[in-house]
């Protein structure tokens, strides 16, 4: 009987940290990485889900282009780190799955 009981205890023992490890995961996947100081900006979603499309209806991008799972849109020039946060919180807010980077691009003609 107290063996049972100690084999219990590591079962439910690992359950608890195994759903605790998920809860951890389920929290990253949409939070974007801190992005670099100086655009001009670009951001990239890899396997996008939920509703994020009409984040990227912003004067300040141009419009995505899509590549198997991932989908990249970059700044214009005049964006400033203000704008990229702006739709970082948007993607960050409606998407449900994936994951969100943030880096820069070379300028036109560089």
């Amino acid at each position: 009987m107290r063996a049972i009981r100690g084999k219990i205890a590591v079962v439910a023992a690992l359950v608890l940290a195994l759903a605790l490890a998920l809860t951890a995961l389920v929290g990253l996947g949409g939070q974007p990485q801190q992005e670099p100081q100086d655009g001009p900006w670009a951001i990239q979603l890899t396997d996008p889900a939920g509703d994020w499309a009409s984040c990227f209806d912003d004067p300040l991008v141009t419009p995505p282009t899509t590549s198997g799972s991932t989908v990249t849109a970059v700044f214009v020039a005049e964006a400033t780190e203000a704008d990229v946060d702006r739709v970082t919180d948007c993607l960050a807010d409606v998407m449900t799955g994936g994951s969100i980077q943030v880096g820069t691009v070379a300028p036109a003609g560089a």
